[in-house]
């Protein structure tokens, strides 16, 4: 089994970068970690998110991260994690800074011995943002972010806070903890991370939640046979307050033009898209064959039925679900006023 764990790690993990590694360990990407991944971790992922258990995120939200220019945006990004001081914030160490004058002077020596001005050009810390759905209980998440940070930021310095309603009513449902990291290790090496990289600290803080018993998966879109993005939280939060983006102008424009001409919008990337599909559907098949002939039928059945979920799922974009929307609107015939009630009085 361990050969054929491999082979599926390498795959899982080599094919979500433009670049594979020459190395057979699971530790690509990780400049900044010493440990690997655990063996089997493709399959354990693929498996979890065949079972629909929810997917772990891992974001670098851009409006943090561009205020983390010099110690002031620091300070500032801190006041907001521990909410000036209320939620207590954690470092690398374990230790645990607690009420305004606690964090002030944590951060205090963090400039001291990192030598890091009060304003610079370079951003000094990166603000990351891991996340799981409602239900998840938010202990587990806090300890799988402690564990997965000491991993994957093994030299750096960093702190890290827990947001959720059980410590505030006013706080998210969802249980989330930001993590803010400082850019530069214990060698003066800097964090530079790819998108890729964004892809394997979710696979770590899975592996890391799973380890604290939370049932879950990390996967890219592709893997589950999907192919629209999730909503820019960006764009989110401007819908939320009534505004709208460029971006989604410029879609509503394209979705009225469409229904003025009767037009359906093309999918701009079906080909492609079509492509990466089979590709993905044609080694779940040959998983399920390596795992049926070694003997390992339940997980080459259960791999089996994913690929036939997987080729079965749609190729439908936004603007054509919109746009089917409005067309299903018009066919609908006008339903004819209720005449009961007047029938009734007139008698």
């Amino acid at each position: 089994m361990k050969q054929i764990d491999r082979r599926i790690d390498n795959w899982f993990l080599g094919y979500t970068r433009s670049v594979h590694t020459k190395s057979d360990s699971l530790n690509f990407g990780s400049r900044h970690s010493s440990k690997p991944l655990k063996t089997g971790t493709g399959l354990t992922n693929l498996r979890v998110a065949a079972q629909k258990k929810p997917e772990v995120m891992v974001k670098i939200p851009k409006r943090h991260s561009k205020n983390s220019k010099g110690m002031k945006g620091i300070r500032n990004h801190a006041d907001y994690v521990s909410r000036n001081g209320e939620i207590a914030l954690e470092n690398q160490d374990g230790e645990i800074f607690h009420g305004k004058r606690a964090v002030k002077e944590f951060l205090n020596d963090w400039q001291s011995h990192c030598g890091i001005a009060d304003e610079t050009r370079h951003k000094e810390a990166l603000n990351i943002v891991l996340s799981m759905p409602k239900e998840t209980p938010p202990d587990a998440l806090l300890q799988a972010a402690r564990d997965f940070a000491a991993e994957q930021f093994q030299g750096h310095q960093y702190f890290l806070g827990l947001h959720h309603n059980s410590h505030d009513p006013d706080e998210p449902e969802h249980p989330h903890v930001h993590l803010c990291v400082l850019m530069r290790d214990e060698r003066g090496q800097r964090l530079n991370p790819r998108k890729n990289d964004l892809f394997e600290w979710r696979v770590r803080f899975a592996e890391k939640l799973r380890e604290n018993g939370v049932d879950c998966a990390a996967t890219k879109r592709v893997h589950r046979g999907k192919t629209q993005k999730l909503e820019n939280s960006t764009i989110r939060a401007m819908r939320e307050r009534g505004q709208s983006s460029k971006a989604e102008l410029q879609q509503k424009l394209a979705i009225s033009q469409a229904i003025l001409s009767g037009k359906r919008p093309e999918h701009p990337f079906l080909n492609q898209a079509d492509k990466t599909r089979q590709k993905i559907v044609a080694e779940y098949k040959m998983i399920a064959r390596e795992l049926y002939m070694n003997g390992y039928k339940t997980e080459a059945k259960a791999m089996s039925k994913f690929a036939q979920e997987v080729s079965e799922k749609g190729f439908t974009t936004q603007a054509q679900q919109e746009f089917d929307k409005v067309q299903i609107q018009i066919r609908q015939p006008e339903k004819s006023p209720d005449r009961s009630h007047d029938n009734e009085m007139e008698r």
